[in-house]
């Protein structure tokens, strides 16, 4: 299968070392406007550096494009890519707007073309765990969940997941792992309430909060809570039910350290030593859809109505009232 990635950032270039280690897969050509930096990473992955995404269609035999660029271009690249008879990943979210997926999905179909949306968090084990457990019943009834998402604010090389207008925000960007799968472990959410805080120190140094209480149709009830204000990493959630609960904490998934006796030097061990890289289970799982054997665990629909939460949250957060959804994630 050939591959073409279509920038080189960070999740640009983890798309590119992965499709570099499966079989059968050949990176035929990346995009990306950094001239410096995209002929380095094309050399390091044995490919064609490309600057116009018009080149790399009309010389390479590419079977499947892969859009790892900022939110705001990706319904450009998902239409071109379309139009051209390619089957399309893009990473999460899908699109700026809902109105804006809808117009994706509507090409792809109309195209017959996969769209393939990177919501990796259901390849990481706990959260695929935990939905398998609260769908044969481990919990019972699923009552109250809490979960939590927190990252650094984004640093001078990332800023344009600031602006709204390019990532589409914090509840956007950050919050569409979570409003994903929890559609897709709860079902429809029927309403939310949601409150975003910002705040800049004199110092320039700026922090971002928000709090999304969300109900599902079934009576349960969610509570996200997002940040932009960590010094690291961290997620976390509590699934609670009326036979048992079901918790998780980033934090205590330490990663083993070794102190070797009589020498000063400490070793610490990777925290994903016994399990497989979310994102290599991911692609192998897109291999398989689309060479027709297996249907996408996340669909282009799942992907649009994590976008309509997301959408919901940020009105509710500005207008500072609840906002109500109809069946099937869509805002009355």
């Amino acid at each position: 299968m050939k591959i073409a990635v279509i920038g080189i950032g960070k999740l640009g270039q983890r798309h590119l070392n992965v499709w570099s280690q499966l079989e059968g897969v050949e990176i035929v050509g990346i995009v990306a406007r950094d001239q410096s930096k995209l002929q380095e990473v094309a050399g390091r992955y044995g490919t064609t550096a490309y600057t116009s995404f018009q080149d790399l269609l009309a010389e390479t035999a590419v079977d499947v494009i892969d859009i790892c660029t900022p939110t705001d271009t990706h319904v450009e690249f998902v239409k071109l890519a379309a139009e051209a008879n390619k089957h399309i990943i893009c990473e999460k979210p899908l699109a700026l707007t809902s109105v804006e997926a809808e117009e994706m999905i509507h090409t792809c179909e109309q195209n017959k073309v996969q769209l393939l949306v990177g919501h990796t968090l259901r390849f990481f084990p706990e959260y695929e765990n935990a939905k398998a457990q609260i769908e044969k019943g481990a919990i019972g009834r699923p009552g109250v969940i809490r979960m939590s998402r927190g990252v650094p604010y984004p640093t001078n090389d990332r800023q344009w997941y600031t602006d709204e207008n390019r990532s589409g925000g914090l509840f956007l960007d950050l919050g569409i792992h979570e409003f994903e799968w929890i559609q897709a472990t709860f079902g429809d959410v029927q309403r939310l309430m949601a409150k975003h805080v910002k705040h800049t120190e004199p110092t320039g140094k700026s922090i971002e909060y928000g709090l999304v209480t969300l109900r599902i149709a079934d009576g349960t009830i969610v509570q996200v809570e997002l940040s932009w204000a960590e010094t690291k990493f961290r997620s976390s959630f509590e699934i609670t039910g009326n036979k048992g609960m079901i918790t998780y904490n980033y934090d205590d998934s330490n990663p083993v350290t070794l102190d070797i006796h009589e020498e000063e030097s400490q070793v610490t061990l990777p925290k994903s030593m016994l399990r497989r890289d979310p994102y290599v289970r991911q692609m192998e799982h897109f291999i398989q859809c689309l060479t027709g054997k297996t249907d996408s665990v996340v669909t282009a629909a799942d992907a649009l109505q994590a976008i309509r939460i997301a959408e919901a949250a940020r009105k509710s957060a500005e207008e500072g009232q609840p906002v109500t959804l109809s069946k099937g994630g869509n805002e009355k």
